[in-house]
């Protein structure tokens, strides 16, 4: 399989952001966020045909992936207010953000706090309010309760990304976000490798990581918040979920969609945490048959 990647973009959005860019048509932009830990590598595979319906832009958030922290904070609301100013300077036309993860997190508070930037939403193994029916994997569980606890979660952070090899941790993390990791295609775990290993030497990295993570948890303990963020969603939602998600079990997508019916959704039987990435094709045939309804 031969990726269509095109070489990265460096944009001064309140610092240095790299990202990649399809050409599209000029009336749509779709802005595609990744999630917690995640990069611009996690939509290489649905962004090609993506431009088929118009312009492609995927940042690496401040923070993560190629772009530095540089002194900005990656906390979900700072991160929110980077991607307003993100999409006010690059993106053209009407604009769809996709989110996977934290990703979908974001992409629901931008629509909630500025509904004028956003024609549209694409929820992808997206984060929502916890909801009875639904665990996590266990190993997710404990990891995430060891990241929220100061110190403890700084020296797991580093010991993963200073002592334990990329090319180790990689497909370990492939393993756990996917259903079947034998979908993701050899050179993604390449570069995913490649990122990995510089990200290592980035002191920012820990910190980084850390900050978007407690911000998160304290927004999902906050149910009325998130609640009220999610009802005053007033543009259409497309959730694509995998039912076998081990971080954010299909129950809390289903509870999102029975209590938001204009929401659009699709339960994969077979997918995880990645849609996007395990089966790029379903992924596109649904977003594109989605497409129509912002003319709505």
């Amino acid at each position: 399989m031969t990726l269509d990647v095109p070489e990265p973009k460096t944009a001064d959005i309140d610092g240095p952001v790299v990202y990649r860019e399809w050409d599209g048509p000029s009336d749509t932009t779709f802005v595609l966020i990744h999630g917690l830990g995640g990069s611009q590598l996690n939509w290489v595979q649905v962004a090609p045909a993506l431009a088929g319906l118009g312009r492609v832009l995927a940042p690496d958030l401040p923070g993560f992936g190629r772009s530095p922290r540089a002194g900005r904070s990656t906390r979900l609301m700072d991160e929110r207010r980077w991607l307003s100013t993100f999409i006010a300077k690059l993106a053209t036309g009407r604009v769809v953000v996709a989110g996977n993860s934290m990703g979908g997190a974001l992409a629901m508070l931008q629509a909630a706090v500025e509904p004028s930037t956003v024609a549209g939403i694409v929820l992808s193994g997206s984060v929502f309010p916890w909801s009875r029916g639904g665990f996590p994997h266990p190993l997710v569980v404990a990891g995430f309760a060891a990241y929220d606890l100061p110190f403890v979660g700084e020296r797991l952070v580093d010991a993963r990304s200073r002592r334990l090899r990329a090319e180790r941790v990689v497909p370990f993390g492939f393993r756990m976000v996917t259903a079947d990791p034998s979908t993701i295609p050899p050179e993604i775990i390449r570069m995913t490798i490649d990122l990995f290993a510089d990200r290592a030497k980035d002191p920012d990295a820990t910190r980084a990581f850390l900050e978007a993570w407690r911000s998160m948890v304290r927004l999902g303990k906050r149910k009325d918040v998130a609640a009220r963020a999610m009802d005053a969603i007033d543009c259409p939602v497309l959730v694509l979920h995998g039912r076998r998600d081990r971080l954010v079990p299909v129950a809390f997508a289903e509870t999102a969609l029975r209590t938001h019916p204009s929401w659009r959704g699709r339960l994969f039987p077979d997918l995880g945490h990645v849609p996007q990435m395990e089966a790029p094709g379903r992924w596109i045939t649904e977003v594109a048959d989605w497409f129509p309804s912002l003319e709505r």
